[in-house]
């Protein structure tokens, strides 16, 4: 007669498998909704972020036409540059407000349309405070964008699913710098047609497409898994389980936007990655806005044959963006990878700055474009601290206290050049902000076990 604890043992074995099988099945049920998911809306994230940032950055191909055409000074080109982020950081928390109260795809189609229209009239600028104009205004309809399509992805996937999303979204920022770059160049070939400058041509076309975009975005895209057509009901049901089950695993309850405002404001960790990335912006925008005329110079090309060089360390950036979103996915550490990542990037700016070798130089700015690699990894981390509309605000302030840089950067460094003729004071400059950077990425790990140890230790 078979004993009776054997046979409990077995059924309960068997239990086990059963749940074990049932849990399976129910995970890979969810990595294909997930993966259905990404694959419609990362495509449109990147489309979108792919138009702002030509937008946004053709400055800086078109930067030395304009600057014959309207006598701009070294100076004067980086505060132009720089501007811009003045206007967007004045309006990036309050747009985002918006964007949680009025939808994405409503909000979002109109900062599409508005920065769009702003690009087109930068065709007439006729002086340096024209464009200062021109540059402010575009800032200010901007605003909003970038952090407002991260948290619209918050609310397609779970978290452990978003550092992932975000690598491949950040991936259009190298594409649209590197295909932007050699669009930008091919526009300045139209000089003469129609009686306009070839700057104009580039003002024109790319913010038309940008106004195209915003009336794609109106129509296509969802506010949320509810709206979407392309799921099914049984694919929306796993959807929102999961993302149902995400939310419960945080602590920390969602609360109205002035709440929000104030406990971000107050957040120690909030600062920290606000700190970090204003530090890697000041770098990054830096190389972006004059990466084209540091090539005129050091390889003695003209603008064309410079706005096509310059996607070479955006390629690389892209690439590196791949590898590092790879070895995270693999179990690599967040801080760790995004430590070696800042200090890679200001070894760059010092092969660049110091080298003797136009080579070499080169190899050093496409070692320090390599910086978008630690963009997604810094932003996950907001994402996952915070949640509802602290989420939203929190995202905000991160992008603009970061946006700051953008305007820091280019300014320094057209400064630097004015005042020493020469790049290098200013590339080095930028070497050092890498390296606070990677500095303050270093201390996230205690700043953010403090800061959750805190919130638990509150009632």
């Amino acid at each position: 007669m078979i004993d009776q604890n054997i046979i409990e043992a077995a059924h309960k074995a068997c239990e086990a498998d059963r749940a074990k099988t049932q849990a399976n099945h129910q995970v890979s049920q969810q990595e294909k909704v997930f993966a259905k998911v990404k694959r419609h809306i990362i495509p449109i994230a990147i489309l979108g972020l792919f138009v702002a940032f030509i937008d946004r950055t053709n400055l800086s191909v078109a930067g030395h036409s304009m600057s014959d055409s309207l006598s701009l000074s070294p100076a004067a080109f980086g505060l132009a540059a720089g501007l811009f982020y003045l206007g967007y950081i004045l309006t990036e928390v309050p747009s985002n407000i918006a964007l949680r109260r009025y939808g994405a795809r409503r909000w979002i189609a109109r900062i599409m349309i508005s920065w769009g229209a702003i690009t087109m009239l930068t065709m007439f600028v006729n002086t340096a405070e024209s464009l200062y104009v021109a540059r402010f205004l575009l800032g200010i309809a901007e605003a909003g964008f970038y952090p407002g399509i991260l948290f619209w992805m918050s609310f397609w996937l779970p978290s452990r699913s978003l550092t992932r999303a975000y690598s491949l979204f950040q991936l259009g920022i190298p594409i649209s710098l590197a295909l932007g770059s050699l669009v930008t160049a091919q526009l300045l070939r139209m000089d003469g047609l129609g009686g306009i400058h070839g700057w104009q041509w580039v003002f024109l076309i790319e913010g038309g497409a940008a106004v195209l975009m915003g009336f794609f975005t109106l129509k296509y895209m969802a506010n949320s898994p509810s709206e979407a057509s392309w799921l099914s009901q049984d694919e929306k049901q796993i959807l929102n389980e999961a993302l149902k089950e995400d939310a419960a695993a945080v602590h920390e309850p969602d609360s109205g936007h002035s709440k929000a405002l104030r406990e971000i404001f107050s957040s120690g960790a909030a600062w920290a990655y606000s700190a970090c990335y204003l530090f890697m912006m000041i770098g990054f925008w830096t190389v972006t806005y004059w990466l084209p005329q540091i090539l005129q110079d050091r390889l003695q090309v003209d603008t064309v044959q410079a706005g096509v060089w310059s996607a070479v360390p955006w390629v690389i950036s892209g690439l590196s963006l791949l590898i590092v979103s790879k070895r995270i996915e693999k179990g690599a550490s967040l801080e760790k990878a995004m430590v070696a990542v800042l200090f890679f990037c200001a070894i760059g700016f010092v092969l660049s700055s110091l080298a003797t070798s136009a080579t070499v130089a080169f190899i050093g700015l496409c070692m320090a474009a390599c910086i978008q690699a630690a963009v997604p990894l810094l932003f996950s981390f907001p994402s996952r601290h915070f949640d509802g509309a602290r989420a939203a605000v929190a995202l905000a302030m991160v992008n603009s206290v970061g946006s700051l840089g953008g305007f820091i950067g280019p300014v320094l460094l057209g400064w630097m050049k004015g005042a020493t003729g020469s790049n290098q004071a200013g590339l080095l400059a930028m070497a050092g902000a890498f390296v606070i950077a990677g500095l303050i990425a270093a201390m996230l790990p205690k700043i953010l076990s403090a800061a959750k140890a805190k919130s638990i230790a509150q009632p």
